[in-house]
């Protein structure tokens, strides 16, 4: 008598768990979201120089006011900023699928146009030194779960033609969600809040 042997587990297995084969069927719909998201943010820092400073400033006014944040508040806003924005156009991929491509495509056209804007003014160093610390958690999260919601617009579609569940598929996102890219979200928002400021004060630049 043979005693089976348990699976091995990789990496990958032990930090996605159960969502591990769901991640995979992600991979193709991640790598097209990656390819939107470089090619607008390349077109958002080579168009930056078209476009009005103004308008910029126009668009950062609709936020609100965070230099009289505290800490905690400023971890909180940015937190919920990115979660409520990726789950709200994640679940809106329920609609075929446009609104997380649109989501990708507007955040790299903007993430390109700050880059131009901020980098002709400062200087690229103070861009990247802000960036790409919390950044690297950030847009990593916010495709993956713009993948998944181009996945619930398949899902939807596949359910119209009666194959398929989409319940099925909107269960799985959504866990997944909560489970993994939840938990990236507060960790770039931490770094944001605190070791970027100590980052860019170290180089001098605040």
């Amino acid at each position: 008598m043979t005693t089976q042997q348990p699976e091995p587990r990789g990496l990958a297995r032990t930090l996605l768990g159960r969502y591990t084969e769901y991640t995979k069927s992600l991979a193709p719909i991640f790598l097209l979201c990656s390819l939107l998201f470089t090619f607008s943010l390349a077109m958002g820092y080579i168009l930056g120089d078209n476009m009005s400073g103004a308008a910029l400033q126009d668009l950062l006014g609709t936020f609100p006011d965070i230099s009289n944040m505290s800490i905690i508040e400023l971890f909180g806003f940015v937190a919920a900023n990115n979660t409520i924005k990726s789950l709200l156009f994640m679940l809106g991929g329920l609609l075929g699928g446009v609104l997380p491509l649109f989501f990708v495509v507007f955040n790299g056209f903007f993430i390109g146009w700050v880059t131009y804007s901020l980098g002709s003014s400062v200087g690229l160093g103070f861009v990247v030194a802000g960036l790409m610390p919390h950044g690297v958690f950030e847009i990593p999260a916010i495709l993956l779960a713009m993948s998944m919601g181009v996945s619930l617009g398949y899902a939807a579609l596949n359910s119209l033609r009666g194959a398929g569940s989409l319940w099925g598929e909107a269960r799985t996102a959504l866990g997944f969600f909560l489970t993994r890219v939840l938990p990236l979200l507060v960790l770039a928002a931490v770094i944001e809040v605190t070791i970027t400021p100590l980052l860019l004060s170290l180089l001098g630049y605040i």
